[in-house]
């Protein structure tokens, strides 16, 4: 049976049925998959049941797999994947764990020279309430703004660094990441769709060209915050076996912190080389 496409919202987003990542996948089906993930961003396809070494093969139908910067958190026998277990997060002046994720709206590893095309997240644990992950599509947002902001924005470059508080980044990597920060467009342009979109992490935004840093914190919220409505967003309530790839060239993403860490939400995260920003 071919794989079975449908959209998760009127804006972005397909749910993949009928197809195993575990063994082969027919050329049509995977030519399928991947016309779907450039057109619709976010892709989930549920109910895998994926050893390690699958999950890599299943990576690499779309690209070739990229290091990660998480050194702390790496698979052992396979270092390629990071192990994100909120179990093992940091914990508060009470002792109680954190819950993973991030708290504001990004992009992945802007640090980066060539950030990571796609993003590959696999649930194996979940907590018994929440933990979802929400996507923003942001070539939808920068099409919704005023023509006159958009000619705005379109010149602007931010200017990337790793945080100095981002846990489970090893001192080597830290050090290597330290030694250049990154520029990139505020206004990236897909290089397979030509369609443009907002691109910004604003924790590793140090600062817009032109602009001092507070003033550029503030300016990226403030843009944030009237380009992301609900029409270009949807909300992923995770099942354990799902697999969500997104594209990290159009869309932004938010891992909220509404569920018990100690329960233990277990995920396995792959990213795929990207290509320079433009």
């Amino acid at each position: 049976m071919p794989v079975t496409l449908s959209p998760l919202t009127p804006s972005f987003g397909v749910d993949a049925a009928g197809v195993d990542l575990g063994g082969p996948v027919a050329a049509e089906d995977l030519a399928a998959l991947q016309e779907a993930l450039i057109d619709r961003l976010v892709m989930v396809v549920r109910s895998q049941n994926l050893t390690p070494e699958q999950y890599l093969e299943a990576a690499r139908l779309f690209g070739d797999i990229m290091p990660q910067h998480l050194t702390r958190i790496l698979m052992p026998e396979h270092p390629e994947i990071a192990v994100l277990d909120s179990r093992q997060s940091d914990k508060d002046k009470d002792g109680k764990a954190i819950p993973t994720g991030s708290r504001a709206w990004h992009t992945d590893h802007t640090n980066h020279a060539r950030p990571p095309k796609f993003t590959l997240l696999y649930a194996v644990k979940l907590p018994s309430q929440g933990g979802d992950t929400s996507f923003a599509n942001m070539q939808a947002a920068y099409d919704a703004l005023p023509a006159e902001e958009r000619e705005r924005l379109r010149p602007m470059v931010t200017v990337n660094v790793i945080e100095p508080d981002t846990g489970n980044v090893g001192d080597d990597a830290r050090a290597a990441l330290s030694k250049a920060p990154q520029r990139h467009p505020l206004i990236r342009t897909h290089p397979v769709s030509g369609k443009q979109a907002i691109y910004v992490h604003p924790g590793k935004t140090e600062r817009i060209d032109g602009m001092e840093p507070d003033e550029s914190r503030a300016f990226v919220r403030d843009l944030l915050d009237r380009a992301i409505t609900p029409d270009v967003t949807y909300r992923h309530i995770w099942r354990p076996g799902d697999l969500v790839i997104w594209d990290n060239r159009a869309t932004l993403h938010v891992a909220h912190r509404n569920y018990d860490a100690s329960e233990g939400r277990v995920m396995h995260r792959l990213i795929i080389e990207g290509e320079v920003p433009v």
